[in-house]
């Protein structure tokens, strides 16, 4: 059973975030709000390739 992910989610600060999209994403940084990357639960579907860093390091 595969988990849906929301399309919009709103964060404490009251940004509307969109997961897995960061270039429409209003916590990105880019469009006058605040960055909320580092404190969003959907990080790693806006950026897999660190997802992707941190297992390669695990294994060597």
């Amino acid at each position: 059973m595969s988990k849906k992910i929301q399309e919009k989610i709103i964060d404490i600060t009251g940004v509307e975030l969109t997961p897995g999209k960061p270039t429409v994403c209003l916590g990105n940084g880019e469009q006058g709000f605040e960055c909320c990357c580092d404190e969003c639960d959907y990080f790693l579907l806006c950026f897999p390739k660190f997802d992707d860093q941190i297992k390669e390091e695990n294994i060597t």
